[in-house]
């Protein structure tokens, strides 16, 4: 018999989850099975070393260092980022 769950998500990520599910077909209940089983085998089959979070959570002191960081990349970041 299946189980009932609950869990609380953003307005962001529930807008986004009845958008797909409304696009694709594909019921609600089907999308989170699938996904809560994808999850779980990604986390028994991979190293956790290579497992990618979806956010980060950083100090007030390197928030603002970001925050103050340049708006224009640098030079050497333009390098970097067109392979020379």
């Amino acid at each position: 018999m299946p189980t009932q769950i609950s869990a609380y998500i953003s307005n962001e990520t529930k807008k986004l989850f009845e958008d797909f599910s409304n696009k694709s077909g594909q019921k609600k209940g089907f999308i989170i099975e699938q996904a809560i089983l994808h999850y779980i085998n990604a986390q028994q089959e991979l190293p956790a070393d290579i497992m990618i979070p979806t956010s980060i959570t950083v100090t007030k002191e390197v928030f603002e260092d970001i925050i103050l960081a340049e708006k224009e990349p640098t030079e050497a970041l333009k390098e970097l980022m067109n392979g020379n």
